[in-house]
């Protein structure tokens, strides 16, 4: 894959070029909190457990905080250089109440994207703003029931239409999720034939670089961190001295070797 410099690459968005099928899915919109619910789905929101800064599944591993943290600021700098509708969040809590309570509630995606600004707040009402369509959680060994069971409800009667899912509590990290179908019913969201889950949201491929997770755009640039792509532009550019060097000293050496061939004819 080659890698995107946010400051040197413009990508084209053009018809077609994602599936057909998925397109429609982008027409799908977050509904504000509450739903319709059924008593079970109330009764459910009712017991299940608010994501706390002391609940045992919040603690993150060291890869766990790789993945979360270099696919937001990725998608950080990708939004911040492109016109899209969204703004990548993390770790902020999305609050909302259920009916006939006042305490509000709360979630807080591993890294996620809303369709409001979101710099300068601690929290996202999602019952006045809205739920924010993508989500994505990295699942290790402590937090395998959380993220697959819990939080995977907790987003369908929320209203996220896509819920990406890191898994790195397996042999062989992968991909997998959960989609809003262009019914609007929650479906698996399996991926392709490369591991590869297709955002209609984000308009970008999610990949697994090792155990990481990056975001990839249609034609295979991959999205770089700030400074990453510093990081490419140094290394780049002390190339390029080394080269313009060695020309340097090759046409001294070819000079001299001029040079003395002339002398060498003239006696």
């Amino acid at each position: 894959m080659r890698v995107l410099y946010f400051n040197q690459v413009a990508i084209t968005r053009r018809a077609g070029t994602w599936p057909a099928k998925e397109n429609s899915m982008c027409a799908l919109r977050s509904r504000p909190f509450p739903f319709a619910l059924t008593p079970e789905d109330l009764r459910f929101l009712r017991n299940v457990a608010d994501d706390t800064e002391d609940a045992p599944w919040m603690t993150m591993n060291d890869a766990q905080w790789r993945n979360a943290t270099a696919l937001y600021a990725s998608l950080d700098a990708y939004a911040r250089q492109h016109a899209v509708s969204w703004y990548p969040g993390g770790m902020l809590p999305l609050t909302y109440r259920l009916p006939g309570e006042s305490r509000p509630r709360q979630v807080a995606p591993d890294v996620f994207v809303a369709r409001v600004p979101l710099r300068g707040r601690s929290s996202l009402p999602v019952d006045e703003e809205g739920m924010p369509p993508f989500v994505l959680e990295v699942v290790s060994s402590s937090s395998v029931q959380r993220d697959l069971e819990e939080k995977t409800e907790i987003y369908r009667l929320l209203g996220a239409q896509e819920y990406a899912i890191v898994r790195l509590d397996v042999a062989g990290p992968r991909l997998e999720g959960y989609r809003r179908g262009t019914a609007g019913a929650w479906e698996v969201w399996a991926p392709d034939a490369q591991g590869r889950l297709w955002s209609a949201v984000l308009g970008l491929w999610l990949v697994l670089r090792g155990d990481e997770v990056r975001a990839v755009t249609p034609t295979g640039e991959m999205l770089r961190t700030l400074p990453e792509a510093e990081a490419e532009r140094q290394q780049a550019k002390a190339a390029q001295e080394r080269a313009e060097e060695e020309v340097a000293r090759l046409r001294v050496a070819l000079e001299r070797l001029t040079h003395g061939g002339d002398d060498t004819a003239s006696t």
